[in-house]
């Protein structure tokens, strides 16, 4: 009998240990841009069907002072956890895109403002601090 105890105790600590570990996801939302069409939206001449053949459909449309704006969107995750018994450690880091084309009343692009902060987007494992 004394035998058994042991045993179960380097079974149950062994079953611990291995339960424990790392973890790594990502995740995005939406489709990363082309650079190449952003380039073809021109100020004062591409209207707004031709910046939705180039680019698709806005994420977000909105509407004031007689204008209209197109926002697209694309969201880049990362996310490495350290998973111990009693404790978890996850730290994300989210960046984005942003594109906004600002229309007239006529339809044409007056302002396109574009934002890459994607491809600074990393994995930390380490949960405090950089």
């Amino acid at each position: 009998m004394l035998f058994f105890k042991p045993l179960a105790s380097s079974i149950f600590v062994l079953t611990l240990v291995m339960l424990q570990g790392c973890m790594v996801s990502r995740g995005t939302i939406g489709e990363p841009f082309q650079e190449e069409a952003i380039s073809a939206i021109k100020k004062g001449t591409t209207t707004m069907g031709e910046v939705v053949s180039l680019i698709g459909a806005p994420d977000r449309i909105v509407r004031g002072n007689d204008r209209e704006i197109f926002h697209y969107y694309y969201y880049d995750a990362k996310a490495p956890a350290m998973l111990l018994l009693l404790l978890n450690f996850i730290r994300m880091d989210i960046k984005s895109d942003n594109l906004y084309v600002f229309f007239n009343r006529n339809g044409i692009a007056e302002e396109v403002v574009y934002g890459k902060r994607t491809d600074r987007t990393q994995f930390r494992l380490w949960p405090f601090g950089d």
